[in-house]
């Protein structure tokens, strides 16, 4: 590269570097698989005048997101405007690829596949199978985040050919895992399961660790989704083990979330927010700005269980800071739920009735059925309690209805009862109603 012409592209990710520059560790952290490790791909480009650290991020200030998200455009702005005759197309493949992965790490989805495609390309035109594998594994990521499941198992089944064609065994494991992901977010568990034992086959072939630890992570998903959490537990149990034996601090976080939300279930509300709280110091350690906002959710889920209102809507509004400008709609969709129950438990029903039907509009428009079912219920369960129990059945019956699809038992609360009463008395006749 022309050292004049790379000169401003090296200067805004310097100033991304130097943003969080002051918190950046030099310790293992810097070889972990880093939200922010652009510069590692980057310095190929051109090795002069980088920052020998990798980005990572300790201080996630209100406006930090922004800054971060700033210079990631500029650098793309600017290399879009020398990339002509002054770059090959191996150093824009690579430079493209680079901005985005951290446009997917941030979870700008949007941008990420724009310029994944525009990558894809380039990889096409190089034959270079290898990088086309990894970015169609990456690209079928998300477009099973958005909902559009056929898409991103088209790209999976081409991503695991070309994978295993070059060798690259590890990346194949992870696109047979994401294969299996997608059919427990179709309900489908015993698909799921059974995509899992293979890709724990595929990884235990190749000796992975954090393969297994991935699958294990996600058993343990279907599990608590299912409502076995003691199994679900010892699967998170698993995953955490695995995932710090080999300092994946992405992995961990997960982990410790997932295991703050078994023990949220169970009740165990010390060891629910011990875990959330580590959840959360490692995602600000490593800068994962996506999972720190769903552990955000989760400790509002866990504020919401235990009465304390105030704190559950403090905990919604530093998630959504988060969600809004990642353009998450999965996660606002879940927020928006939470507002709904707060406003309910305040009395404003009129508000709250906004918030549950936003949050069932976000979960329907983007195929996510569990989190559908979920509103349905608890929207159908505040309008029994609020004097409708005339409209609530028709919420109940939806919850129901998908329930049975995902093969999830529905347990009956009260108020459920209380209206199947209800309704079950206005379908006699009234001679029926006085026997």
């Amino acid at each position: 590269m022309n050292k004049d012409s790379g000169k401003a592209i090296r200067t805004y990710l310097t100033k991304m570097s130097k943003i969080i520059k002051q918190n950046a560790t030099k310790s293992h952290l810097t070889q972990s698989r880093s939200s922010y490790a652009i510069v590692k791909t980057i310095k190929k480009l051109d090795s002069q005048d980088f920052p020998d650290q990798l980005i990572t991020a300790r201080d996630l200030e209100s406006d930090s997101l922004e800054k971060v998200s700033y210079y990631v455009d500029l650098a793309l702005k600017t290399f879009q405007n020398i990339r002509g005759p002054l770059l090959n197309n191996e150093q824009q493949a690579n430079f493209i690829f680079a901005l985005s992965q951290t446009y997917e790490n941030l979870g700008n989805y949007g941008a990420a596949l724009t310029n994944y495609k525009m990558a894809l390309e380039l990889s096409r035109t190089l034959q270079n199978q290898s990088m086309e594998g990894q970015i169609k594994y990456r690209m079928a990521r998300i477009y099973s985040e958005r909902g559009d499941w056929q898409q991103a198992q088209d790209f999976l089944s081409e991503s695991i050919s070309v994978l295993e064609s070059t060798g690259n065994y590890i990346d194949a494991a992870l696109a047979k895992i994401e294969i299996a992901k997608i059919a427990y977010r179709r309900g489908a568990y015993r698909e799921a399961k059974e995509s899992f034992e293979k890709a724990l086959e595929a990884a235990d072939g190749i000796s992975d660790i954090r393969s297994r630890a991935i699958v294990s992570n996600h058993l343990g998903i279907i599990r608590r989704m299912e409502g076995d959490y003691h199994l679900a537990y010892i699967h998170f149990q698993e995953a955490l083990i695995e995932f710090q034996s080999i300092q994946d601090h992405q992995g961990t976080a997960e982990s410790m979330n997932s295991l703050g939300l078994v023990h949220l279930k169970r009740k165990e509300y010390d060891q629910a927010i011990d875990y959330f709280e580590k959840s959360l110091q490692l995602c600000q350690v490593i800068g994962n700005f996506p999972l720190l906002a769903f552990v955000y959710s989760n400790k509002a889920e866990f504020y919401s269980t235990i009465g304390d209102y105030p704190m559950t809507a403090n905990m919604c509004t530093r998630a959504l800071e988060y969600l809004v400008r990642l353009k998450n709609p999965i996660g606002i969709a879940k927020i928006n739920m939470t507002f709904g129950r707060i406003f309910w438990k305040s009395g404003d029903l009129k508000t709250a009735d906004a918030f549950y039907e936003q949050s069932m509009t976000l979960y329907d428009e983007f195929c996510i059925p569990l989190g559908l079912a979920n509103c349905y219920r608890e929207y159908g369960q505040m309008l029994a309690e609020t004097d409708r129990a005339d409209k609530s059945a028709e919420f109940y019956s939806k919850a129901r209805e998908i329930y049975k699809k995902l093969h999830i038992q529905m347990l009956e609360s009260e108020a459920e009862k209380k209206v199947a009463r209800i309704n079950s008395k206005k379908e006699k006749t009234p001679l029926e109603q006085l026997a």
